[in-house]
């Protein structure tokens, strides 16, 4: 029996699709990811970060409060073909959820802390783990430890995992602008393909690589859709045919993080190029929350639009965001974090009276929220290959 990587890594192959990972920002946004990817019979993943969607022992996520347990059940009451996988993302010491954020945990407790959370994930049916522990090298530990928290953490996955069919995905260097260079890259991946072999453990299905995509504000500043390279870099051009060589040398695929805001035509590289697969998330946060903002300056809901937004910038989420000197106003700094807040009561109560009052004007509020939602998702899906043969 073929196991999920091996059919996973065929249809990717076999159709050269860039295999898609959707951060679930909102109920609205996974119901309409999950209704895609039944349109297009096509697998693709849904990622919610520990801070989004976590254990209920570790006090749940931001996402309409969702427990992992509620998630799960959620997903796949809707999936009627089966082709979301769940995925969790940024799996790893320090990538805190809701309880650990305003304390500071020791290693042991950091590591204890993320493994109830994968032990959570695999009893809930997650099926892609990516693991994660980059943090650490902001804690003062070395490359080569935080290889080993992966390697441990792997291990961990591993002896639980006696009855799924899990695969994993590894990203053990922090995000940046540029793509990578290939002779580090392929001494990193090497080295751990060497500590997973050495105790027998599943090579990974995904290695996360630098292509030249990062996130910030309102768009990608990295090089990857940039007319010229970043100072001190190569173009994407260059590296990312080597990058790609060196992961399937290695027998793993190519797995770009931040690929949101891209243009239609860098989005069309990617599958020309044969990126594997790549993940977008806090666009389509930002999607439903300009929705939203449009909505209630169409119904001339002033007062409500300027509640949602006080609880925004105060909430302080839309920093973590900004550029260096960032000049950015505050209604830009609503868009960028509004999502954090769907499930605050106040913003409900918003959403709830902007329906009453559409509906008396005989306009569908969700009907235009999720119709907005689902462009900006399938913008993503066609250049990705989704629905197309390979050509």
């Amino acid at each position: 029996m073929v196991g999920l990587s091996e059919h996973l890594k065929h249809q990717i192959l076999s159709t050269r699709t860039t295999f898609m990972g959707i951060g679930p920002m909102s109920k609205t946004v996974t119901r309409v990811a999950i209704e895609l990817a039944n349109q297009y019979r096509f697998p693709i993943s849904l990622i919610p970060s520990r801070r989004q969607v976590d254990a209920a022992s570790l006090g749940g996520g931001y996402v309409e409060n969702w427990t992992t347990y509620d998630f799960s059940r959620f997903v796949r009451s809707l999936d009627k073909g089966g082709f979301v996988l769940l995925s969790r993302d940024h799996s790893g010491p320090w990538q805190s959820g809701t309880n650990s954020e305003a304390k500071e945990l020791t290693f042991p407790e950091a590591m204890d802390e993320v493994k109830q959370s994968l032990a959570d994930d695999i009893a809930n049916g997650f099926n892609l783990l990516h693991i994660d522990p980059c943090i650490g090298m902001q804690k003062g530990f070395s490359e080569n430890d935080v290889e080993d928290m992966a390697v441990e953490l792997i291990s961990y996955c591993h002896s639980m995992n006696t009855q799924k069919d899990i695969v994993f995905e590894i990203g053990t260097d922090e995000q940046n602008s540029s793509p990578d260079e290939v002779e580090i890259s392929k001494i990193r991946l090497d080295r751990m393909l060497h500590k997973l072999d050495k105790y027998k453990l599943p090579k990974p299905l995904f290695y996360v690589l630098q292509t030249g995509t990062k996130v910030a504000e309102l768009r990608n500043v990295g090089s990857f859709d940039q007319p010229l390279s970043l100072k001190g870099s190569l173009p994407s051009t260059v590296l990312l045919p080597a990058i790609l060589e060196l992961c399937e040398s290695r027998g793993v695929m190519l797995k770009e993080h931040n690929a949101d805001y891209l243009s239609a035509s860098a989005l069309k590289w990617h599958r020309k190029f044969g990126i594997h697969g790549a993940n977008v998330a806090p666009e389509f946060g930002v999607c439903e929350t300009k929705a939203i903002e449009e909505i209630l300056i169409e119904l001339k809901m002033n007062s409500e639009l300027e509640r949602f937004m006080r609880i925004t910038l105060e909430g302080g989420k839309w920093g973590k965001w900004l550029l260096p000197d960032s000049l950015v106003s505050d209604n830009d700094k609503f868009r960028i974090a509004g999502h954090y807040h769907f499930s605050n009561p106040e913003v409900i109560e918003i959403r709830c009276k902007a329906q009453m009052v559409g509906r008396d004007k005989g306009i569908d509020i969700e009907a235009r929220i999720e119709n907005a939602i689902h462009n900006s998702i399938d913008r993503y899906l066609k250049a990705f290959g989704y629905g197309q043969r390979n050509d």
